[in-house]
């Protein structure tokens, strides 16, 4: 369970019931002491044989070519017969564009592990350092970032998430939306950027320079959590979990087709331009989700990385006798025929009394129950997209919930796939509490795991 602040559990006691989800998955490279296997590209090593899936990269101790075996792959002949097959699984809220862990730790890209694989090159070798969760990533501030490789319209809503430690006294461009994907940009706004006072400033373009500065400084050498978002709510800047600046008025962005960056890009004629483009810091768990999302959502990012949580989520707040939702996308890429989902919920929801509880629906996963707005109450889970899935979790908008079982469960199973294919399963939370549910913060942990099929 996550362990809440002084500050959090005092704005628990303001609402109703609010949920707080971490989800755990894996989205990491297998690795063993001495060799990284990466099911993001084709094989390169030699040998009577190679996987179709994996490329050995040498990080200390043995040759990559040959018979011999490391602690726990043999390499040569036996290699395809070990490991025929990769899969990773990422679970990430719904409406994300992409998600860069920075865990890959070597070699020159940063992959993301959401919907859409847009892995992002590393400009000049940065050094790949210990992150705010796992590893992550450092550059100079001289010559170094990070460019995704595809060109799309830039998005109207969106929010932007990282984690980022500098002492620069220089600034420079933190992260953002550019039309060059090398280089300086010509066009660029939905863009963060560091003042030469330590200041962090999110900016737009809809026709002349929009921006909202936070009052503090951030270049204190400590890990910071930026969250910046733009949709109906307006212009939002939050540190650290806090909205700390925010312009109701601004709405919209500039409308033209460009790239994703991380520590530099253009800053020219933005107010307080800092003094470098390019930025001395250390960058971790870098997102990009096509809404805006929630001030509660933001903070609850905030929370997670402070606890070394890779995913978590929040669902609204529970209003007695009313239903609340929320949606993760379960992402998977495997070479295999097909793979099966489990999910798990080892605890109930638990109110931070350490004894209250919210309770489950009454369906299980093998035979989820209707929900019926106003009657049913509990908490519970369905499918609401994906491929493939199974006709028990019927249809929107009066799906079949079930409730997460206690021990890892089989909830879908997808076979016929053919290539390295990049899934998408959308998993719908939703609650309804009695008018007699204690008010407060509960939390628990859903666990999702996933096993390749022949």
């Amino acid at each position: 369970m996550l362990m809440l602040t002084r500050a959090r559990e005092l704005w628990a006691l303001l609402v109703a019931a609010a949920l707080l989800l971490p989800g755990f998955a894996v989205a990491d490279l297998m690795q063993s002491d001495n060799f990284r296997l990466d099911p993001n590209v084709a094989s390169s090593f030699g040998g009577d044989s190679s996987s179709q899936s994996y490329r050995l990269t040498d990080t200390g101790g043995e040759a990559v070519v040959g018979a011999g075996s490391s602690q726990s792959y043999n390499l040569g002949k036996g290699y395809d017969r070990q490991l025929p097959h990769s899969l990773t699984i990422s679970v990430v809220p719904a409406g994300t564009y992409a998600y860069w862990p920075l865990d890959t730790g070597t070699g020159t890209a940063a992959y993301d592990v959401g919907p859409n694989g847009d892995d992002a090159t590393l400009m000049n070798a940065p050094t790949w350092v210990t992150g705010m969760v796992g590893q992550g990533i450092d550059l100079n501030g001289s010559n170094q970032y990070l460019s995704t490789a595809t060109q799309l319209a830039a998005p109207s809503d969106f929010t932007l998430e990282f984690w980022f430690k500098s002492t620069s006294t220089t600034g420079g461009y933190l992260a953002g939306f550019g039309n060059a994907q090398t280089g300086a940009s010509a066009t660029l706004d939905r863009l963060v950027y560091l003042t030469d006072a330590g200041n962090v400033t999110f900016g737009v373009k809809p026709s002349a320079f929009e921006t909202i500065t936070s009052p503090a400084s951030y270049n204190d050498g400590s890990w910071h959590h930026v969250g910046a978002s733009l949709g109906s709510g307006g212009m939002k800047l939050f540190l650290d979990g806090v909205l700390v600046a925010v312009d109701n008025a601004v709405t919209t962005a500039a409308n033209y087709s460009g790239y994703y960056r991380l520590g530099y890009d253009n800053l020219t004629g933005w107010p307080s331009a800092p003094t470098s483009n390019y930025v001395d810091a250390s960058f971790d768990e870098a997102r990009v989700i096509h809404r805006q999302l929630r001030d509660t959502e933001v903070l609850n990012d905030y929370t997670a990385g402070a606890n070394a949580l890779q995913n978590a989520f929040t669902l609204p707040n529970v209003t007695p006798g009313q239903s609340q939702s929320y949606s993760v996308d379960a992402v998977v890429r495997t070479d295999a025929g097909g793979y099966d989902m489990f999910v798990q919920r080892p605890e109930p929801l638990t109110h931070t009394d350490n004894s209250t509880t919210i309770p489950d629906v009454s369906g299980s996963i093998a035979a989820p129950t209707a929900w019926v707005e106003g009657t049913t109450t509990g908490f519970g889970f369905t499918l609401t997209g994906g491929f493939g899935l199974d006709g028990k979790w019927g249809t929107g908008p009066n799906y079949n919930y079930a409730a997460l079982p206690s021990a890892s469960t089989n909830y879908h199973t997808r076979t016929g796939l053919n290539g390295g294919v990049r899934e998408t399963t959308t998993i719908q939370y939703r609650a309804d509490t009695s008018s007699s549910q204690k008010s407060g913060t509960y939390s628990t942990q859903v666990i999702y795991t996933a096993t390749i099929k022949p």
